[in-house]
């Protein structure tokens, strides 16, 4: 019994380490199951994600080809993945990218990373992609990895931008007239200014961002209605003036400022935008042409004294109601200047005299003799005559002769008898 119980108790001892044995194996095999089924989830995982990538994923060793590309490489470039990856990657980059390509692998296989670097490749049609590569290496074992992005568009986009940014700048330099934005507030601080603004006014555009620049340069005369109009900018929406400005050489220049409101969707005013231009040479332009215009007055109305107390005005040419307007002012004027006594208006030289013509030489009778002044109108022609006979006005009190001589030697007479006296 004993030695039954106790050969039974030894089976039952080796039995038991045997299951023993297996429960400590077991966990280890289950270990191994576990990780071999991640690594092939993972690699499913980087496999998926190196398939589905919209970038150009590749990897390449140090014979300059490459040894693996994902499918987005084909829908960029045209090529299969057998014809990029069964030649160098440099007989695909445009020949003028060939040295800094070659320069950017260099310095991967140094161990250090190439960022936004950038190349031309050559599509399947002939025409030329542009990649932007962020590229690292493992020189320990002859292999780099890059990720590439088609930027052709972004940067055709940039180059239109960067040349409509270069067109505005060299129009706005070409032009008079300066751009500008200003803060929305009441003191209209500017937030830009184009960079013609010297070359019209002397100043840069940093001294005009000062508070308060601009409007202590405006001459003192304009400068009370500038501000007025400008603070009533935010609730108009518009202001439009002009004033005198102190350029930088110390002159006064003529200047048209525009300005206008900008406001987003809820109304609010969210700054102002303007411009300003030079308008100096207009100024003197209209100086001048009211120059010449009071000149060709006195040169088409000329005054002659014949004697201190006689005038005398010959009319040449058409007589409308303007210049019946100028006749009539230069003849007072001249009157009372010379304290004449007789004023003879000779119109000879007066093509047409039509009633209305008559009518305005009646009027100019009658204002001359309202100053004490005696009329006296030569150069009657017959058709002349009949004009004024037709108009049936009351002729009396005015003293008409066929010719200047005549009206003057009268006029002598006049003031030989005292009939002109005041």
């Amino acid at each position: 019994m004993q030695s039954t119980t106790g050969k039974s108790s030894h089976a039952k001892r080796a039995h038991g380490g045997a299951d023993i044995a297996r429960n400590r194996t077991q966990p280890r095999r289950n270990d191994k199951t576990r990780s071999s089924t991640s690594a092939r989830a993972g690699s499913e995982e980087r496999q998926r994600f190196f398939a589905l990538s919209l970038d150009l994923l590749c990897v390449a060793g140090t014979d300059g080809r490459f040894k693996d590309l994902n499918p987005r490489w084909e829908q960029v470039l045209g090529y299969s993945l057998d014809e990029l990856m069964s030649r160098p990657f440099l007989d695909f980059v445009h020949p003028d990218d060939r040295a800094p390509t070659i320069a950017a692998v260099e310095t991967l296989w140094k161990g250090e990373d190439v960022v936004c670097f950038t190349n031309r490749y050559r599509h399947k049609d002939g025409h030329y992609i542009l990649l932007e590569w962020n590229s690292s290496a493992m020189p320990e074992r002859q292999v780099l990895y890059a990720l590439a992005r088609d930027v052709t568009e972004r940067e055709a986009i940039s180059a239109a931008r960067r040349a409509a940014e270069e067109r505005l700048q060299h129009l706005l330099l070409s032009s008079r007239v300066v751009v500008y934005a200003a803060n929305a507030s009441n003191d209209f601080v500017p937030t830009f200014i184009s960079n013609n603004v010297a070359g019209q006014f002397g100043y840069g555009i940093r001294e005009l961002s000062t508070l308060g620049f601009w409007v202590e340069r405006i001459h003192p005369e304009d400068r009370e209605r500038f501000v007025t109009g400008r603070a009533a900018l935010l609730e108009d929406g518009t202001h439009s003036c002009e004033y005198r400005l102190r350029h930088k050489d110390g002159n006064y220049r003529w200047i048209h400022d525009d300005s206008k409101v900008v406001r987003d969707a809820e109304g609010n005013a969210v700054e102002v935008v303007g411009s300003w231009q030079d308008m100096t040479e207009r100024h003197e332009s209209e100086q001048m042409i009211r120059r010449q215009a009071a000149a060709l007055l006195e040169l088409s109305t000329p005054l002659i004294p014949v004697s201190d107390d006689i005038l005398v005005m010959p009319l040449i040419g058409v007589v409308d109601s303007r210049r019946a307007g100028q006749v009539l002012e230069m003849l007072l004027k001249g009157i009372v200047q010379r304290s004449a006594r007789v004023a003879i208006l000779d119109i000879t030289g007066v093509g047409i005299v039509d009633t209305k013509v008559a009518d305005t030489f009646m009027r100019i009778a009658r204002a001359v003799q309202l100053v004490g002044t005696s009329f006296i109108l030569s150069g009657i022609r017959p058709d002349v005559a009949q004009t004024l006979a037709s108009l049936g006005a009351d002729l009396k009190g005015l003293t008409t002769h066929s010719t200047l001589q005549a009206a003057i030697r009268q006029a002598m007479m006049r003031r030989g008898s005292g009939v002109a006296d005041r």
